[in-house]
């Protein structure tokens, strides 16, 4: 089975780039986790987080954990900064194989056909000496998703359709690069959700609760008997195992209305 490394950038002491109350690392976890649970709903692959909360990690952490899985593929995941706009990838500029410049260009290529239509500029295929992409022993690449301290950027990242929207056509866009397998069966996705609530800043401060305790959230917008309810995922697993034991690490930090759900 091939083995992707989803590497959500920053984290911990260290956030990023900075807007006001916005935060680089927060952004770059929601989009991870996004893409990751797009790729195992939808193929036979298997990701590994580098972080599924809001740790610090060393740049050497991040990449000794992909060398030491063995994995196939490494995707990190960025948001810019410095008054641009758009969307970008990068590629190491040294040697790399041709199968890391074709993942490049068909990664690049599908995600901006996604996000096109939202107004995105393309600023291109890019290299550079990043460490994740110097360091790797497979193919990878980093993603710049947008500027935080634009403000038509910053809007669309504030924006969960989005966030869905780009999620999902990095993982489609992951998908295609690899020829990664469809599932060929129906197998149900187990989600922890971890509360659901009728405003979204109510969702929010339980997000920055669990993210506090160190266990990944993230607020979805969903539809109940017509109404909307933001609710707080945190996990998804292939394994019900797996997601029951997410839901007693949940509920022993006193969140006693967290339940697991199927998609």
């Amino acid at each position: 089975m091939t083995t992707i490394v989803l590497d959500p950038g920053h984290g911990g002491s260290d956030s990023g780039a900075v807007n006001g109350s916005s935060f680089e690392k927060v952004f770059n976890m929601d989009i991870a986790l996004r893409a990751r649970e797009y790729l195992l709903r939808n193929y036979d692959v298997d990701v590994i987080m580098t972080r599924t909360a809001d740790s610090s990690l060393s740049l050497p952490t991040r990449t000794n954990q992909a060398n030491q899985a063995k994995a196939d593929y490494y995707c990190s995941i960025h948001i810019n900064a410095g008054g641009g706009t758009g969307w970008e990838s990068y590629i190491y500029n040294g040697a790399v194989s041709e199968k890391s410049v074709k993942a490049q260009e068909t990664i690049h290529n599908y995600v901006m056909s996604q996000i096109r239509p939202y107004g995105i500029k393309d600023r291109g295929m890019k290299r550079a000496n990043f460490h994740v992409l110097r360091e790797t022993n497979m193919p990878s690449i980093l993603l710049e998703n947008l500027f935080i301290d634009t403000t038509f950027d910053l809007h669309l990242l504030q924006n969960k359709m989005f966030l869905d929207t780009l999620g999902n056509a990095i993982g489609e866009g992951l998908a295609r690069a690899l020829a990664l397998p469809k599932l060929t069966v129906d197998v149900p996705l187990y989600v922890v959700i971890a509360g659901s609530f009728s405003t979204l800043e109510n969702a929010h401060q339980r997000r920055l609760f669990l993210r506090n305790h160190g266990i990944e959230a993230f607020a979805v917008a969903t539809e109940v008997n017509g109404v909307t309810k933001y609710r707080v995922q945190s996990g998804a697993f292939r394994n019900r195992d797996l997601a029951v034991v997410r839901l007693d690490v949940v509920k022993k930090i006193g969140i006693n209305d967290a339940f697991i759900t199927t998609r």
